[in-house]
């Protein structure tokens, strides 16, 4: 099939360019992961996590990913394994919003309420056009 891939623009402009109304989720086999809790001040960690936050005088880290890179994660991240499962709710009692906040992630971090982020250039351009 060709054609133009529109999920990540359309994923990226947070609503801007249309609201979702079916969505296909696909599952990689074979993907490791872990949540781990370490006494302390939040900090970079030498091997960045796919989140990160600090909850009173813990920081949390889940990362997933290959085996063997969750894996040297862990070992340096070290701490303690989070039984359980990743609830976030508790973090945004007014609903999930990009911004400065506790939790972040490879791409930016998520406050607590919030509106949508300031659109790109490149996003208002597609979005006129469509």
């Amino acid at each position: 099939m060709q054609g133009y891939d529109l999920v990540r623009p359309f994923v990226g402009s947070f609503g801007a360019l249309g609201d979702v109304l079916e969505a296909t989720l696909r599952l990689r086999p074979g993907r490791a992961w872990v949540f781990l809790r370490r006494t302390g001040e939040l900090s970079t960690p030498p091997i960045q996590p796919r989140f990160l936050w600090q909850a009173l005088a813990h920081t949390y880290a889940f990362h997933f990913g290959h085996p063997l890179e969750v894996q040297r994660f862990a070992e340096t991240f070290g701490g303690e394994t989070v039984q359980g499962p990743l609830d976030y709710t508790g973090l945004f009692p007014e609903g999930m919003g990009v911004g400065p906040g506790s939790l972040r992630d490879l791409r930016f971090g998520w406050a607590n309420g919030g509106a949508r982020p300031e659109l790109p250039a490149a996003f208002r351009r597609l979005a006129e056009a469509i």
